[in-house]
């Protein structure tokens, strides 16, 4: 005869989490993730689940991106300077180079948002 008795406790979960990751908080982001799950009605755990998978990842800037950004900071410097120089000796004396300020800005606007490799 086939023993039909009945197992105790709850069914098995059918998709079992069975892989942890630690992670630590200073008092500010537990606070911060504590508040952020009551306020979706969700546990903590969930909460940092759900926003660890379905959040959208902004990654950090590229050696090139970078380059680009510090490019554009010496240029804005030298704007700067052709701007005072424009005004104590009249815009036609600077003008090439200002247009070659202003093209090399534009370079390298271009290079952030294309994202080129080259570097110049």
């Amino acid at each position: 005869m086939k023993d039909t008795k009945k197992k105790g406790g709850r069914p098995a979960l059918e998709n079992k989490k069975k892989f942890r990751i630690n992670v630590r908080f200073d008092e500010t982001e537990h606070n911060r993730v504590l508040q952020n799950a009551e306020t979706a009605g969700m546990s903590k755990s969930e909460w940092v689940r759900k926003s660890a998978i379905l959040r959208k990842i902004v990654p950090r800037f590229t050696e090139q991106q970078l380059k680009a950004f510090r490019a554009i900071a010496g240029a804005s410097k030298n704007l700067n300077q052709l701007t005072k120089k424009a005004h104590q000796t009249g815009l036609l004396d600077v003008v090439t180079e200002c247009r070659n300020t202003i093209s090399h800005i534009n370079h390298c606007i271009d290079k952030l948002l294309h994202h080129d490799s080259e570097d110049n």
